[in-house]
């Protein structure tokens, strides 16, 4: 177990090592050189698979990637309804409107759709909005805004892997990951919405923080529903996060980018908008995130909006936000679509039922292999399960070209899937993120190509090829 603390802790830091950047014929400053090695992530994703994107006609044979979170399902509905539903103004779209504040129309709307969806406790405004594009361009804004250069936020593990890289960019913040180790007992995903659990684990995050690094802590951020487990938060587990912002003084902010896609019942979902936090924590540290990418299907758009009734806050995040601002023809296509409501509560309606559909064909699947999983997915587009099942004590060298070789194949029979050491996993090495919520016959097929990559597995090993070479890659039909 230490083995695998020392693993994480690594990865903790740098998730993939590369090696110091010399810019010195470049004559670029220091932080160039951490932007190029932060960066790393999405430019090998890029190279890997992104470049080779499936389509069903123009590109059978590119990969099918179940390893990032989009929302395929309710596209076409998307795309149908804006077609016909929104002209694009010249006065409102084609110049600078109002400004980096966002959208008049879209913030009335966000106003109204929150008051529906998110059940809130108090009055929505209009004014406690601001709109960047995209919730990882908000989570870059709310660091710089609650921390100092090398101040840190801590993250209850397994974490959503973009955590680290949105609040270290840029805004140079620093990842606390919270671990629910304990000597002698073996640690349960569970722990993570186990409110006795969650407590103790933040609390031993901030103590040895504040004795060991001298780090101020400014923050714990959670996406609820989880990112990568695929559940929501109790109302119970969701106090004792606000108490513990609230006793500590420090800000509590909630990624509900998943809101919607819950199934089979929405009302599974509780925001932390709904609660009553009254003597509890100062309503100026409480901040939720919510976005166009999950449960509408339209990551391209780059529309993430941040509620907040610390208006201090969303003044300095609209200044920042000066430097991500999304065009106001992105921000009223939303806006147009919310203030439809019979439209809206149509799509999250068939979002949701074709979740839950595509959720039981992926369980399944992995029920048919015997692959573990973290049972009880009540939400999100993916699921958390132990692809390969090997032991920590083959250790992290060996684990670390494993899971190289296996991804690396994968690509080669045209799938992806999410790298489990990127999420800060506990509990044993051979996690995997799989996202589930593609058409039926796509996920069909991506499903095919991951089987054929673990039958070719030998006694748990990964026989590594040369090149793609000479693969047959399955077609869907």
């Amino acid at each position: 177990m230490w083995i695998l603390n020392q693993l994480l802790l690594v990865i903790s830091i740098g998730f993939v090592y590369v090696e110091a950047v010399d810019l010195i014929q470049d004559y670029l400053s220091p932080r160039a050189s951490q932007a190029i090695i932060n960066g790393t992530g999405w430019r090998t994703l890029n190279q890997t698979v992104l470049s080779k994107p499936y389509d069903p006609k123009a590109h059978p044979r590119g990969i099918i990637n179940l390893g990032l979170a989009e929302n395929w399902l309710i596209q076409d509905k998307l795309k149908e309804y804006l077609q016909h539903n929104f002209t694009i103004d010249p006065l409102s779209h084609l110049t600078y409107g109002q400004g980096a504040a966002a959208s008049p129309t879209l913030r009335k709307a966000l106003a109204g759709f929150f008051t529906t969806h998110f059940k809130p406790n108090q009055p929505i405004s209009e004014y406690d909005f601001i709109v960047a594009s995209g919730v990882t361009s908000l989570i870059d804004s709310l660091t710089w805004c609650i921390c100092s250069d090398n101040e840190a936020i801590i993250i209850p593990r397994p974490l959503y892997n973009g955590f680290p890289t949105d609040m270290r960019l840029r805004s140079n913040g620093t990842l606390l990951p919270a671990s629910f180790m304990r000597d002698n007992e073996t640690v349960s995903l569970e722990d993570a919405f186990n409110p006795t659990s969650l407590n103790r684990s933040l609390e031993k995050t901030l103590e040895e923080s504040n004795r060991h690094s001298g780090k101020a802590v400014r923050g714990v951020v959670i996406a609820n529903p989880h990112n990568p487990l695929g559940r929501c938060y109790s109302k119970e587990a969701l106090m004792t996060l606000a108490s513990f912002c609230g006793r500590h003084r420090i800000h509590f902010i909630s990624d509900e980018i998943y809101a919607n896609s819950v199934f089979p019942d929405e009302n599974l979902f509780t925001s932390v908008l709904s609660l009553n936090l009254s003597g509890i924590i100062d309503p100026n540290l409480v901040h939720v995130m919510y976005g166009m990418s999950k449960d509408f299907g339209a990551s391209g758009l780059r529309l993430g909006a941040l509620h907040s009734r610390n208006q201090n806050l969303i003044q300095a995040a609209a200044g920042v936000n000066l430097f991500s601002w999304p065009s106001y023809l992105a921000q009223d296509m939303w806006a147009r679509l919310l203030q439809n409501e019979t439209k809206t509560n149509e799509l999250l309606s068939q979002n949701r039922n074709l979740l839950n559909q595509t959720y039981s064909n992926v369980t399944s699947w992995l029920d048919r292999r015997n692959i573990t999983y973290f049972r009880g997915g009540n939400a999100g587009l993916f699921v958390w399960a132990r692809v390969l099942n090997v032991s920590e004590s083959i250790g992290p060298q060996k684990y670390n070209d494993m899971v190289t070789c296996f991804l690396e194949t994968c690509r080669c029979h045209g799938v992806n899937i999410g790298d489990g050491r990127n999420f800060l996993a506990e509990g044993g090495f051979g996690w995997f993120r799989i996202t589930f919520s593609y058409p039926f016959k796509m996920l069909e097929c991506g499903l095919k190509r991951l089987g054929q990559v673990l039958d070719k597995m030998k006694d748990g090993e990964c026989v590594r090829n040369e090149t793609c070479a000479g693969v047959n890659i399955t077609l869907c039909e």
